[in-house]
């Protein structure tokens, strides 16, 4: 249904055709892309990806991907990119670092075409301290 709104010209059209114009998001327009997200997402079991392995997220994945999605306050547009073919636009919210001492960012990459996360960035304000990727899928639900 969600793949259908956007692509058939449901409500959700020009918000993935926004994400995928160059010009910055407004605080608004954040808004408005989480509650496209919602609904996109609405029943779908989120999966992280690795390799050929595709599995449930833990429960610090789920929390870290969900956090950034609950608010859209303190969230940053960090613009659009391509990964594996995909046009995504990406919303960074500072993170919460195991190091409390380290500074941290969340970036949630959001495909422009079916309005679902894709990708889940975590990275130390100090490059290579233990920065990961989390490879998002979506599974219906039965």
């Amino acid at each position: 249904m969600a793949l259908c709104a956007v692509a058939c010209g449901g409500p959700d059209r020009a918000i993935g055709a926004r994400l995928a114009s160059p010009a910055k998001l407004t605080s608004e327009e954040i808004a408005q892309t989480l509650q496209a997200v919602g609904r996109a997402m609405r029943g779908r079991q989120p999966r992280v990806k690795q390799g050929a392995v595709t599995r449930p997220l833990d429960e610090r994945e789920r929390a870290q991907v969900f956090d950034v999605l609950a608010d859209a306050r303190g969230l940053e547009d960090v613009g659009i990119k391509q990964n594996d073919g995909v046009t995504a636009r990406g919303l960074r919210v500072p993170a919460t670092s195991p190091q409390s001492e380290i500074e941290a960012t969340g970036t949630l990459w959001i495909d422009v075409n079916t309005l679902l996360p894709r990708r889940y960035d975590f990275a130390y304000a100090m490059p290579g301290f233990g920065d990961y990727t989390l490879d998002l899928t979506f599974e219906n639900t039965p």
